[in-house]
């Protein structure tokens, strides 16, 4: 088997990789979902001069320093009042609008009221506690762009500019198989010789975990027929297709045969890293190997981009840590390793004594991409 790079296998993943199409979906929907145009402020960013804080307002110029008459309560919501008398001041909210003809605010901790009057305790300063209109931003302003995951804020946003419909990705379609004769559901009982079902519901629980999609679960036996049609049926409704197990070169490892006879040969199998090595992917199928960490690894390093892609999104660079423990490179394999930090940052990586031990894999907070070389390392990429 002819292996290629962690890299390689990347960018084939991504040149094969199709932008799905949009949908118009209330804001109130939308959290999660991937922005599909620009959205600009319907008005200035704030749309009138804005008061910061509860207190009093009056015109500068014309204080003496001898308590001002009130005037009356100028709340938040409400129009501009009438115009203020010599010698007077309103009593005002935080976020009401400045009236016109005042340039000064003093909070309340500065100021004694008593029933008709306000004693001002300090100097007061012209201009400050007013949040001016346009000051973040004019109208026409750029506030949400293309390839946004809306989150709170973003949606919060779009209420603040009236956009109440949003251009959005339609959620992928997303079919997760798992193989194996000797898995059963995980309410039963196993035999002595059985496993639970577990690597399917992983994957279903990561593509949800990463964002909104329409997940499709299912288990293949294994013999060739029943393969094949549950890949034909996942093919006819998927945009993309999880296979977990049935990819290596075993007497019943049949996913490869079943793809081949369907829609032909892949685009690649086998990578040079560790965990993963089997890993195969046709476009819209990407088919993993088998053993648990195994199958999240090589769903975190290649499938979040691709379904990243896929929605119109891009995704984060890796971050290049320090190591808490040296680590011995592998001559020819890149190797991935659950890692967590430590309480000064660096990064510390575990250890799993094989593909299958995932009890280790669950501490940690990320893993390490660790290149092929004859070096120890002290520093390495985490994603």
């Amino acid at each position: 088997m002819s292996l290629i790079s962690p890299s390689e296998a990347e960018q084939f993943i991504l040149d094969h990789a199709s932008l799905l199409e949009s949908e118009s979906i209330s804001f109130e929907n939308s959290l999660g979902r991937i922005l599909r145009e620009d959205l600009c402020a319907d008005r200035p960013f704030p749309p009138f001069d804005r008061v910061t804080m509860d207190g009093i307002t009056f015109r500068h110029a014309g204080y003496t320093g001898a308590p001002l008459k009130l005037q009356g309560l100028h709340p938040a919501g409400s129009p501009d009042p009438d115009s203020l008398k010599p010698g007077h001041c309103w009593q005002v909210m935080t976020g009401a609008s400045l009236p016109p003809d005042c340039d000064t605010v003093v909070p309340y901790e500065e100021v004694e009221i008593n029933e008709d009057s306000a004693t001002i305790n300090c100097e007061p300063t012209e201009g400050i506690f007013i949040h001016r209109e346009g000051s973040d931003a004019p109208a026409g302003t750029r506030v949400l762009s293309f390839g946004t995951k809306i989150g709170p804020a973003h949606l919060g946003m779009a209420a603040t500019i009236g956009a109440t419909e949003l251009k959005v990705t339609l959620l992928p379609r997303i079919t997760v198989l798992s193989t194996g004769d000797e898995l059963v559901p995980p309410h039963e009982t196993p035999l002595p010789y059985q496993l639970r079902q577990s690597n399917g519901l992983t994957l279903a629980a990561a593509v949800n975990a990463w964002g909104p999609a329409k997940v499709t679960l299912d288990h293949l036996a294994d013999d060739l027929e029943s393969t094949r049609a549950g890949i034909e049926k996942a093919l006819a409704q998927s945009d993309l297709v999880i296979l977990s197990g049935g990819i290596s070169k075993g007497k019943k490892d049949y996913v490869r045969p079943a793809l081949e006879s369907l829609i032909g040969p892949p685009i690649f199998q086998g990578v040079a890293q560790r965990p993963g090595k089997p890993f195969a992917f046709w476009q819209g199928v990407a088919a993993l190997p088998g053993n648990p960490n195994s199958t999240l690894t090589t769903f975190q390093r290649y499938l979040v981009p691709l379904l990243n892609k896929m929605v119109g999104t891009g995704s984060p660079p890796p971050t290049n840590l320090s190591l808490a423990s040296p680590i011995k490179q592998h001559p020819k394999l890149t190797q991935f390793l659950p890692a967590k930090f430590t309480a000064d940052g660096k990064a510390q990586a575990l250890s799993p004594q094989n593909s299958g031990d995932f009890l280790t894999a669950m501490s940690g907070t990320g893993y390490l991409e660790i290149p092929p070389g004859e070096r120890t390392i002290k520093a390495a990429l985490f994603r």
